[in-house]
This record gives structure tokens, C-alpha cells and sequence, in this order.
């Protein structure tokens, strides 16, 4: 008799390990899971998860017991293909083809339109340029921006083919280009060294994996919340030590002042346009189609608006953090529901507004200029602002999560 349950439990480990590579958080993969198993009657389904391995086994109608599980590599973001593979997952429990099929529905959803290299590049440079705006920068600034983010861009390219460590990676990478930065303020090309700095940071600081943990330190993920945060933590302190090494070596040909650090406010309603395009930049660099990507936009645009309305009604920057990635969560949640796609798909540039590049480049400029009292605000502050991204995240999308475990179970 065939062995129908090998074939079941190997489709879902490596549609399981295909979801978490294209940006997926670890509930909507176990929900994955749990459903097709359903679907095709099997039980005693254990699912063992980690954002580096996942195991699956369960026992058929037959009493035949089977387990499967495989390795998962670092991971990138490509939201086209999650939405794919987010689809196949409900058709699969919807219509229970035969489990000889499911390779080859697997191969096809992963099939999806694509933008080019050069193209995602160019989503890199135009979120880039509108960031450079909102720290500072100006049009002088533009092409040291574009610059330095085309060379982050083929650095990481690079140093990935090479099989060197990540923390090696991050070090590198914030070196060099802060470096080549560096160069352009030495010889007079730019005006404004924090501007672009703070800029580049936020191209590489993980934010969005900062949320993921948090979310699965919250949702049923202890292990793993706990390991992907201690591993953040490790690479962004990678990231730091190579923009400080940077600004020690030229720290005769450079001058950081107070005054440098001050980013004048620009127009609430310029910051909302900025913040609108940049999201539809990070929307091509995730793999949103041109269709979709105002949406992306307009999820960047409210986030930035629901900022605006409340900083000044509170003092505590937890709270509003809290509320505005509430406000991203609900957003992309909605959508989610009406579009009968990931949240994910939406939430990811949604939230770009509200990762604190500026705090965390003005923690390791105090480090240059020997100024603890800056250190100890903007570091305090850059952490509240990501606990406060990552708590109102995960109370907003607890609920669905909850709402969808309740539906699957009836």
C-alpha cells in the first residue's frame, strides 16, 4: 500500500521551510501545517518549529506513523511568492488532491513574477533618497545616498556567495560604506554625514525579524523568540561596530556636533509623501507587484500619520510607538480579511516608517564624540522604539491570529 502520509508530511515540511524563506512568521506556517494535516485526516501532528529547522510527524487513518524535517537558511523577504504559497496552503485543505500532486503544486506556486535585480536596486535607491529627506539630508545628499545603497546592495550580494558569517557580513558592510560616506563629506560631495548614515542603516538594521521574534516570543514561540532576538541583537551590534570603526579612522577629517545631529522638522504633510514613497521603495524591494504597490504606500503613509497625531499628545515614546504599529497591525490585518492574503504581504512596508535608524546611528555617533548622556537617551529611546513596534504588532495581529485558530478549529 502506498505511503500517502510520506508524501503529505514532506510537502508540508518543505512548503513550511519555502513559507519562512519568502518572510512568513512562524504561526501562519504551523497554521499552514495544521490545516492540511487536518484536511487529509491524519493525527497525533507534531510541529516542531524554528526559524533555522522545522520537523513534522503524525500518524494516518492506517495507524502509519511518519515524520519529516529539514534545515532552513537565512532568510530574505519575497511577499509575491508567500502570497503564492499562502494560497496553496488553502487550496490543498480545500480540495485534498492526491499526495503524489503536491510536488508539483509546490513547484508551481513557487513559480511567480519577479523584478529584476536592477529593478529592486532602484526600489533600494528611491526608498533611500526619501528616507535621506526625512534625517535631514538634501540634494546634495541624493547621490552619495544612491551610491553607498547600490554598494550595501552588491556588498551583501557578495559577501553571501562568499559563506562568510553574518556578524562578519553586517561589520563589513556598515565598514566599507560608511567609509565610501565618509569619503564623500572629506571631499566636499555632501553636506550632511549623519543624514546619510542613518539613511543606510535603516537598509540593513532587521527591524521586521525584530518583529517577527517579538511576535513569536508572544504567540506560543518562546524558543525561538528568545534565540532570534539574541541573534538581532548580536548583528546590529555588528552593524554599530563597523559605522564606529568608520568614523574613528577619519575622525580627524570628520566633526560631529550637536548641531550636525539636529534634524529639522520638515512639513507633517512632505513627511507623509516621503514616507508614502519610501513604503512603495521597500514594497518593490519585498516583492509586491506594481498593482499592489499602493497599497504598500498608502500603509507607510498612515503609520507616518498616525505618528504625527500622536507624539504630541504623549511624552512616553512606548505608548506611541505602541499605537502606531497598532495602527500598521490593523491596517494590514483588514486588507488581509478583504483580500484573503497574508497580513504580512501588507504589514512589512507599512511599518517602515517606524524603524529608528536615526536612534540608533545617534547612539553610536555619542560613542564617537565621547558623549555618554547621548549614548544612554538614544540607545534607551531606539529600544523603546522597537519594543513599543513589536508589542503593538503583535496585540493587534494576536487577535486574528486568534480569530483564525478559532474558524480553522469549527
Amino acid at each position: 500500500m502506498s505511503r500517502n502520509i510520506d508524501d503529505i508530511l514532506s510537502f508540508c515540511v518543505n512548503l513550511s521551510r519555502n513559507l519562512i524563506l519568502s518572510g512568513a512568521n512562524l504561526e501562519r506556517v504551523q497554521l499552514a501545517v495544521e490545516i492540511i494535516c487536518k484536511a487529509y485526516g491524519l493525527s497525533d501532528v507534531s510541529i516542531f518549529l524554528l526559524s533555522s529547522h522545522i520537523s513534522v510527524s503524525a500518524v494516518d487513518t492506517e495507524g502509519n506513523y511518519s515524520s519529516r524535517q529539514a534545515s532552513i537558511p537565512p532568510s530574505g523577504i519575497h511577499l509575491e511568492r508567500l502570497r503564492s504559497l499562502n494560497r496553496l496552503s488553502y487550496k490543498i485543505a480545500e480540495i485534498t488532491p492526491n499526495p503524489k500532486m503536491l510536488s508539483q503544486m509546490l513547484e508551481r506556486s513557487m513559480n511567480v513574477s519577479d523584478y529584476s535585480d536592477s529593478i529592486v536596486l532602484g526600489g533600494k535607491i528611491c526608498a533611500a533618497s526619501c528616507l535621506s529627506f526625512m534625517f535631514g539630508g538634501r540634494f546634495t545628499e541624493v547621490i552619495p545616498v544612491a551610491f553607498v545603497t547600490a554598494l550595501i546592495h552588491y556588498l551583501m550580494q557578495y559577501f553571501e556567495r562568499t559563506g562568510l558569517d553574518r556578524l562578519v557580513i553586517n561589520a563589513l558592510t556598515m565598514f566599507i560604506a560608511s567609509t565610501a560616506a565618509a569619503a564623500f563629506m572629506i571631499s566636499g560631495l555632501c553636506n550632511n554625514l549623519p543624514a546619510v548614515l542613518i539613511t543606510v542603516s535603516m537598509l540593513v538594521i532587521p527591524g521586521i525579524p525584530l518583529v517577527n521574534a517579538m511576535r513569536n516570543l508572544l504567540c506560543g514561540h518562546e524558543n525561538n523568540g528568545i534565540l532570534q532576538m539574541l541573534k538581532i541583537f548580536v548583528e546590529t551590534m555588528a552593524l554599530g561596530l563597523g559605522v564606529y570603526a568608520a568614523l574613528e579612522i577619519f575622525k580627524s577629517f570628520i566633526i560631529l556636533n550637536k548641531a550636525l545631529l539636529n534634524v529639522p522638522a520638515l512639513h507633517p504633510s512632505i513627511m507623509v509623501l516621503l514616507s508614502y514613497a519610501a513604503s512603495v521603495g521597500f514594497g518593490v524591494v519585498f516583492r509586491i507587484p506594481f498593482k499592489d504597490l499602493w497599497l504598500a504606500g498608502l500603509g507607510g503613509a498612515l503609520t507616518r500619520i498616525s505618528l504625527i497625531v500622536l507624539t504630541p499628545m504623549t511624552s512616553s515614546r512606548l505608548l506611541y510607538m505602541t499605537l502606531s504599529a497598532s495602527v500598521a497591525a490593523l491596517y494590514a490585518e483588514f486588507l488581509a480579511v478583504k483580500r484573503r492574503q497574508p497580513s504580512t504581504y501588507f504589514v512589512y512596508p507599512s511599518i517602515i516608517p517606524l524603524i529608528p535608524g536615526d536612534l540608533f546611528f545617534y547612539a553610536i555617533a555619542g560613542l564617537f564624540v565621547r558623549d555618554r548622556v547621548n549614548v544612554e537617551i538614544n540607545g534607551i529611546n531606539c529600544l523603546l522604539s522597537l519594543a513599543g513596534l513589536s508589542i503593538g504588532f503583535v496585540l493587534s495581529s494576536a487577535v486574528s491570529v486568534h480569530v483564525r485558530r478559532m474558524r480553522f478549529k469549527r
